[in-house]
């Protein structure tokens, strides 16, 4: 699967500082955001289920559900060797890994037995819209049961709007006020401009409609950060 991958983890330390000086200086609600997505779960699922979880590296998603019902079960799959093993301490270390399993490799590697749900977050930016993106969606969907829950949170915007330029700023101001160093902020904002595959919203539900997923439903937004709620047709 083509991918576009800005960060290399190459390294136990690298993987190990992800988390807290990545996504979580950048992405305003970054904890509140996967609680939701827990509770929305939940609702959904109950207490009983057996759940996708697609960049799974790091172990933050896992954990979160995973403390959300005993009764869940999970394949986390990753790219990432360093990430994996980052989130099999993290599992261990919470005493949650006899739940989980943890496959490296991407959507195609997960295991085709249905799933009851699925999740993918903050991955798809690395995933071109050039038939690969569909493609990634329509493996997901294969591998979900009729009506099976699939959560997406995306950077989504238009590229070529005027707007952009400004989105990038808040991005970039949000960053710095929690922390982030200027060099790590305006490499990021490189990223975002020359390197990562964003879509419209628009463009992101026509997608996932395409790949067979009806009910798409907004859940979240924090800045071009949208999470997606969608029902497997």
């Amino acid at each position: 699967m083509p991918m576009t991958k800005p960060f290399e983890f190459n390294s136990r330390e690298t993987a190990a500082r992800y988390e807290d000086e990545g996504p979580r200086r950048f992405v305003p609600g970054y904890d509140v955001s996967h609680a939701m997505a827990a509770t929305l779960l939940r609702d959904r699922l109950r207490d009983s289920g057996r759940i996708l979880v697609l960049g799974a590296g790091g172990g933050v998603e896992l954990s979160v559900f995973a403390k959300a019902s005993p009764g869940w079960t999970f394949v986390g799959v990753d790219p990432s060797e360093q990430m994996l093993a980052q989130a099999a301490d993290k599992l261990r270390a919470a005493h949650l890994d006899d739940r989980v399993q943890l496959v490296k490799g991407y959507v195609p590697d997960a295991p085709e037995d249905p799933f009851d749900a699925a999740t993918c977050f903050l991955t798809f930016g690395f995933i071109a819209d050039d038939g690969t993106r569909l493609d990634v969606l329509r493996h997901i969907r294969r591998r979900l049961t009729a009506g099976a829950s699939f959560l997406l949170i995306d950077f989504c915007a238009d590229k070529n709007s005027p707007a952009f330029e400004a989105q990038l700023r808040l991005y970039g101001a949000f960053a710095r006020m929690n922390g982030a160093p200027a060099d790590l902020v305006a490499q990021a904002a490189r990223g975002m401009r020359d390197v990562m595959h964003i879509v419209t919203p628009a463009r992101e539900e026509a997608l996932l409609q395409e790949a067979g997923f009806d009910d798409v439903t907004l859940f979240y937004r924090a800045f071009q950060v949208h999470g997606w709620i969608a029902r497997a047709s």
